[in-house]
């Protein structure tokens, strides 16, 4: 192969002899399937639906397959007849966005709950929220979610406490938040009787956005919001 590039969803579609979007207007062209496979860091990608083909020469893969196995956010703006992989100019965000409503990968969380109305182990209530609850503790164990920002929001708020139905387990748990691989904000030790922590944190550079908790039992994420301004 003698490069490789990434094509819009909308070449996922297989006819054959196939319609090529160009710069202006179109052109006929003849595409060949020979079961291509796509590896990243040595992990299959899934192209179910869009399969990668050959057309003189060069290969095409669909970007929405590629750029999520890299942990890359796709948006297409129509309007300009533009694909976007990763950060977009900030016109195009538009809204806050609670955490719940965020696209997340490498969950490794047994379960993450999102709550209205919820209420922490000191009964104060709040509006929405993520109860995050970890598997058992061990030498191999990970609990942690990831979250693709690429550079859209400034700050990420949210209370981190025991949630009201925690308030009787002792297990201590830590939850720490990472941008990209930095620490960022490390909790303290979050036990029955602990006070609720408010989380306020710059995303402005953020490409991924990781919350990890350490301990067994369950940790809520309480008002987690990412905002634009």
């Amino acid at each position: 192969m003698k490069k490789m590039l990434l094509l819009g969803a909308a070449l996922a579609m297989c006819f054959n002899p196939f319609t090529v979007l160009a710069s202006q207007g179109t052109q006929q062209a003849q595409i060949t399937y020979k079961n291509i496979t796509v590896y990243t860091d040595g992990k299959l990608v899934d192209t179910t639906g869009a399969e990668p083909f050959i057309y003189n020469g060069t290969t095409y893969l669909p970007v929405r397959a590629i750029a999520n196995a890299v942990g890359k956010e796709v948006n297409w703006v129509g309007e300009t007849n533009t694909v976007y992989l990763g950060a977009m100019p900030s016109a195009f965000v538009e809204t806050d966005t609670l955490l719940e409503d965020m696209y997340s990968y490498n969950n490794s969380f047994a379960k993450i709950e999102h709550v209205n109305k919820g209420a922490d182990n000191q009964n104060q209530k709040h509006e929405s929220g993520c109860l995050l609850k970890c598997t058992s503790v061990g030498a191999e164990t990970e609990n942690k979610v990831e979250y693709s920002l690429n550079g859209k929001y400034k700050s990420f708020k949210a209370v981190v406490a025991v949630p009201y139905v925690e308030r009787n387990n002792k297990n201590p748990k830590t939850v720490k938040i990472y941008s990209d691989d930095k620490v960022v904000y490390t909790s303290n030790p979050m036990k029955a009787d602990s006070q609720p922590e408010a989380v306020d944190i710059d995303v402005s550079d953020t490409a991924v956005l990781k919350i990890e908790v350490e301990g067994s039992g369950i940790i809520g994420l309480y008002d987690a919001m990412f905002y634009t301004k």
